[in-house]
C-alpha cells in the first residue's frame, strides 16, 4: 500500500515510481498526483510566530477613536468584554471562542503534534489530534473579525473626526498570515505517521 497513491480527482489507484522528482499524472483524468514522504517544520515556526503575534495583538490596540478630546482605543480582548458587559453574553462568548480560542488551540495543536511526533511517549492519541486540529481550524474567524474591523473604520470615518488604524491591526494582519500559512504548510497526516 505504500507503493500506491489515490488520485484525488477522479479515485483511480496509480502506482508510485521510484524516482521522488518525477511528476506523476493520473492516467485516467491527467491531474496532477502529489505524496510526500517527510513533512516540512514550515508549520511548526509558523505556528510559533503566530502565537507570539497573538500575544502582541492583544497588548496593542487595533483601532484609536477621539471623541471630544478622548481617546478610546480598543484591543481583541477589550472588544470581547465590552460586549460581555452590555449584557451581549452569547455573542461574547461565540467571539471569544472563534475569534480568541480557537486560532491560539490550533497553533497549540499544532505545535504539540510535532512536539508528540519526536517524542517516544504518545500522550494524546492521533485521532484526538488529528479531529481537534479540524475542529479548530474549521471554528477560527479571526479573518471575519478583520473585516469586521475595517467595517467599523469606514463607517466611523463619517462620525467620528479622528478615526486610525493602531498597530495592533498591523499586527493582527502579520498574525493572520502567519496563522494562515501554519494552516497551509501542515499537514497532519505525515506528522501523524
Amino acid at each position: 500500500m505504500n507503493n500506491i497513491i489515490e488520485c484525488y480527482h477522479c479515485g483511480l489507484f496509480v502506482k508510485k515510481e521510484d524516482s521522488l522528482k518525477q511528476k506523476i499524472k493520473c492516467p485516467r483524468c491527467g491531474s496532477k498526483l502529489k505524496y510526500k514522504s517527510f513533512h516540512s517544520l514550515d508549520s511548526l515556526y509558523y505556528a510559533i510566530t503566530a502565537l507570539l503575534l497573538f500575544i502582541l495583538l492583544n497588548i496593542y490596540p487595533l483601532i484609536t477613536l477621539s471623541l471630544n478630546g478622548t481617546e478610546l482605543k480598543s484591543t481583541l480582548f477589550s472588544s470581547f468584554l465590552i460586549l460581555f458587559e452590555q449584557d451581549f453574553i452569547f455573542v461574547s462568548l461565540l467571539i471569544f471562542f472563534t475569534i480568541i480560542l480557537a486560532p491560539i488551540l490550533n497553533s497549540i495543536v499544532i505545535i504539540f503534534a510535532f512536539i508528540q511526533n519526536s517524542m517516544q511517549r504518545k500522550p494524546i492519541s492521533k485521532r484526538i489530534l488529528f479531529d481537534s486540529f479540524h475542529f479548530f481550524k474549521t471554528w477560527g474567524f479571526i479573518e471575519v473579525f478583520v473585516v469586521s474591523i475595517i467595517v467599523t473604520y469606514i463607517k466611523l470615518l463619517g462620525m467620528i473626526s479622528t478615526t486610525r488604524f493602531d498597530i495592533g491591526f498591523y499586527i493582527m494582519l502579520a498574525y493572520i498570515f502567519m496563522f494562515y500559512m501554519s494552516n497551509k504548510k501542515f499537514d497532519i497526516k505525515s506528522v501523524l505517521e
